[in-house]
C-alpha cells in the first residue's frame, strides 16, 4: 500500500497499514491529506507571478487552434521576423484603413 498522510489539528502522521488507515479515518479525528502540488520547474513561480502581474495590468491571453492549412496561411502572411501579435495588429489596421 502506498503511504498515506493523515492530519489531526496540528499533527501529521504517515500510515502504511490499510487496517490502521481505516481505523484512524473511522475515528473521525483524522483526515486524509494530500501534499501540495510540486512546482513544474525552476521558474514556475516566476511564470505565475508574470501571468498574475499581466492580468492585473489588463493583459489578455488568447489561445487559437488552427488546422494545418490555416496555420500555413497565417505563416505565409507574416513578414520576416514578425510575431503573431504584430501580424494580427497589422491585418486589423490594414482592414480598418480599407473601410
Amino acid at each position: 500500500m502506498k503511504t498515506k498522510l493523515l492530519v489531526r489539528k496540528s499533527t501529521a502522521r504517515c500510515v502504511d497499514s490499510p487496517a490502521q488507515l481505516e481505523q484512524m479515518l473511522l475515528s473521525g479525528d483524522w483526515l486524509l491529506a494530500s501534499p501540495p502540488p510540486k512546482a513544474r520547474g525552476k521558474n514556475a513561480w516566476r511564470m505565475r507571478n508574470l501571468r498574475r502581474d499581466r492580468r492585473l495590468a489588463g493583459w489578455q491571453s488568447l489561445y487559437l487552434w488552427l488546422t494545418p492549412e490555416q496555420a500555413a496561411v497565417v505563416e505565409a502572411a507574416k513578414w520576416g521576423n514578425e510575431t503573431y501579435v504584430d501580424l494580427l495588429i497589422r491585418l486589423i489596421t490594414e482592414r480598418s484603413l480599407l473601410q
